[in-house]
């Protein structure tokens, strides 16, 4: 195991692997808490709209830390692993930390304006993983990849179909109001992608041709 895990964190990217860690220890000292019983971060910690309204502002940005359970943790755990190792191909640790938080703000705001319809207040890394899943398709949608090994398509194909099943999993589990709210992470990513892209085009003296426009070009 020790191996593994030492091979493991050897593949992924600083950026990445930093924030896995930050997700991985929050995951803990909040189950040790639930477990135990001495303390309770979700009251702290998750995104109470009423809350937040009252001036526990830092809501807006903790409540990703807080995991909906085990399995909803591995498994975006593992889409940032690989999501994120092909944007920091790109993107430096900070670019990647700064996008993160956009597409988690993003989906706090979103949840800010629905609160009237879902009050429940609002954990986990869904809006990030909806907001590297855009940033995916912006910068590498033309090219292909091989889908489960099974067949070849383009990521435009491949993101949009990950995105759909995404979307109908936390419908099922989660309803549609924060279904939407952490849909609007992916919204948020699109649209600073497109602000970027545009002010990229109308800087004097930039080349057009180099490679992040030209990935940005979809």
């Amino acid at each position: 195991m020790k191996r593994f895990l030492s091979r493991l964190f050897g593949l992924l990217t600083p950026g990445v692997r930093d924030l896995l860690v930050v997700l991985t220890v929050s995951y803990l000292v909040v189950a040790i808490g639930s477990v135990l019983r001495v303390y309770d971060l979700y009251r702290w910690l998750a995104l109470d709209p009423s809350a937040v309204w009252k001036g526990y502002v830092w809501q807006l940005f903790t409540y990703p830390l807080l995991p909906e359970g085990l399995i909803n943790f591995i498994f975006n755990a593992i889409a940032i692993i690989w999501l994120g190792r092909q944007l920091e191909r790109e993107w430096s640790r900070w670019e990647l930390w700064s996008y993160c938080l956009l597409a988690a703000t993003g989906a706090a705001a979103a949840k800010l304006l629905l609160s009237s319809w879902n009050a429940y207040p609002l954990t986990g890394t869904a809006g990030i993983v909806f907001g590297m899943l855009v940033a995916w398709l912006r910068l590498f949608g033309h090219e292909r990849v091989m889908l489960l090994s099974l067949w070849e398509t383009t990521i435009i194909q491949a993101g949009l179909l990950m995105i759909t099943v995404g979307l109908l999993l936390m419908l099922l589990a989660t309803g549609w109001v924060d279904t939407l709210v952490m849909f609007c992470g992916g919204l948020a990513g699109w649209l600073y992608l497109s602000l970027r892209w545009k002010l990229n085009r109308e800087q004097p003296g930039q080349v057009a041709e180099s490679g992040r426009i030209r990935r940005l070009e979809l």
